[in-house]
């Protein structure tokens, strides 16, 4: 044992491996930078964001922006070290259509093109392909991630909790003929001796004024119907109680009288469990899967320097 000690080459094994640690404890690797967040994408989604609330944005709401672009920024940087670029046909087939729009007369085939547009980095310049490279990154983790699928009892307590969400309200289905404000009386007596002659839409619609939206609609609520023939039509309609299958009107609207033969009127309902089910199951995984992605970026973004400026 003493002679190892005495050993040259064991004290320089002993001192290297003792400078080794120490210069990785005070001098680690640095890590990968990661931002800063790509402003012209930035400012675009703030305005849009400030364009749908009508205001100006809070701190809270632009930082949420910039994390949104930098959570992006990585998921597509990770997909490139996996090579997902390289083996999705989606992109290959972008990437070979933009090569031929920058010189439509080549006669290269789509593999030289390919390797072309790889080596001058075009994937990295193109939105749509990163926008799909995300998604696919997205995909990739949400699938690795061993999701399981909500329960009966989990979708059962959701439903309990979010039925209201679901209320369905009051629909109208119906045909109309229509006479514009500005008609002559003539056509205004024409059309209402077709209505009082109980004539059937179909018979009754020769009389009418054209209507650029139809004469035929199913399943309006008072909010569709709002859209469509302005609010004080929607509201005279939906307030009130009518037969089927006879004329009713004239009801008034922006555009002028309205006649209408309703079909169906459908009275607001809360549906069953059984009904939604299919669309709670889809809800529920989205946002399992979004926070599997989201866990995953936070880990990972722990190897990053990140930089917001």
């Amino acid at each position: 044992m003493l002679s190892l000690v005495r050993k040259p080459w064991l004290h320089f094994v002993v001192l290297g491996s003792c400078l080794f640690i120490l210069d990785r404890t005070y001098y680690p690797e640095p890590k990968p930078t990661l931002g800063p967040p790509n402003a012209e994408r930035v400012i675009l989604q703030e305005q849009a964001l400030a364009m749908l609330q009508t205001g100006d944005l809070s701190t809270v709401q632009r930082r949420a922006i910039q994390d949104r672009e930098l959570r992006d920024e990585l998921l597509f940087i990770e997909a490139l070290d996996r090579g997902l670029i390289e083996r999705d046909t989606v992109v290959q087939r972008r990437l070979i259509r933009n090569m031929r729009f920058l010189d439509p007369t080549t006669e290269k085939t789509d593999q030289q093109l390919l390797s072309e547009a790889y080596d001058m980095r075009l994937h990295l310049a193109d939105e749509v392909i990163r926008r799909r490279t995300v998604q696919l990154m997205e995909t990739l983790i949400a699938a690795g991630s061993g999701i399981p699928a909500p329960t009966d009892a989990e979708l059962a307590t959701r439903y309990d909790a979010e039925s209201a969400s679901f209320n369905e309200p009051r629909y109208f289905s119906f045909q109309q003929v229509f006479s514009r404000q500005e008609a002559s009386q003539e056509r205004r007596d024409g059309l209402q001796a077709a209505i009082d002659g109980d004539l059937d839409p179909s018979d009754a619609r020769a009389a009418s004024d054209v209507f650029l939206a139809g004469y035929q609609f199913s399943r309006l609520s008072e909010r569709a119907m709002a859209q469509q023939f302005g609010v004080a039509f929607a509201e005279a309609v939906a307030q009130s109680e009518w037969p089927l299958a006879e004329w009713v009107g004239p009801i008034d609207s922006v555009f002028g009288q309205h006649w209408l033969w309703f079909e169906r009127i459908t009275e607001p309902r809360t549906p069953e469990l059984a009904e939604v089910s299919d669309q709670l199951l889809r809800d529920m995984m989205r946002e399992r899967e979004d926070q599997a992605v989201s866990d995953w970026v936070a880990t990972v973004i722990d190897g990053y320097e990140v930089r917001y400026q």
